[in-house]
């Protein structure tokens, strides 16, 4: 009797991942690959294509109601989960190590700080793109490590031409600690929701 090879699953289980297929479907169709595999012994190349294509096939046939969520669902949440990140442990780094009552917040750290988040957001979507899209993959592949790149000139760029002096606003340190602490709770309640969504589950009959 055949069984599915390894490296197949596991490739299959990535690309479906990163279409954002939830778990419950990323089961059925692992368990249907399985099945076919053991009770034909095909080769499962042969019988689905590459993990990539079969999964982008596959993403092509769901939507909400079937198991995957749509691309500006997906875009939301990653932004929402890079703005709480970004902005939680700042302000909750900012709170805990200060020296002084009231943290001062300069032009340029708020246009550093949005325009990183900005860079970022872009950045992951299009790496996705790269492993996700039919065509022009290369393309995507290649912007998402541009935009990364310009993570770091942007920094220097942003310390260079924006004032770092002048308060644009100011924090209480406790108000920093409190803000960084609940939006990092954030984070880690997007996540958690997020795991349990992907967690492969298998249909009762496999």
């Amino acid at each position: 009797m055949m069984t599915l090879d390894k490296k197949y699953r596991d490739e299959l289980l990535v690309a479906l991942r990163m279409h954002e297929i939830s778990g419950e479907r990323v089961g059925e169709v692992l368990a249907e690959v399985e099945a076919h595999v053991t009770e034909t012994g095909e080769d499962p190349v042969e019988a689905f294509g590459r993990p990539r294509e079969y999964a982008a096939q596959v993403a092509e046939q769901l939507d909400r109601g079937t198991g995957k969520r749509s691309t500006m669902e997906v875009v939301a949440s990653g932004a929402a989960v890079a703005a709480l990140t970004m902005f939680g442990s700042d302000y909750l780094l900012d709170g805990l190590f200060a020296d002084a009552a009231t943290i001062p917040y300069t032009l340029k750290d708020t246009v550093a700080l949005v325009t990183l988040l900005v860079l970022i957001v872009s950045g992951t979507m299009l790496f996705f793109a790269a492993f996700t899209a039919k065509a022009r993959n290369q393309v995507y592949a290649v912007a998402a490590v541009v935009t990364f790149a310009l993570c770091i000139v942007s920094q220097i760029v942003i310390g260079s031409v924006f004032d770092d002096v002048t308060p644009l606003y100011e924090m209480p340190r406790w108000a920093a600690i409190a803000l960084g602490g609940v939006l990092v709770l954030g984070v880690i309640g997007m996540l958690a929701r997020a795991i349990r969504r992907g967690r492969v589950v298998y249909p009762k009959a496999y």
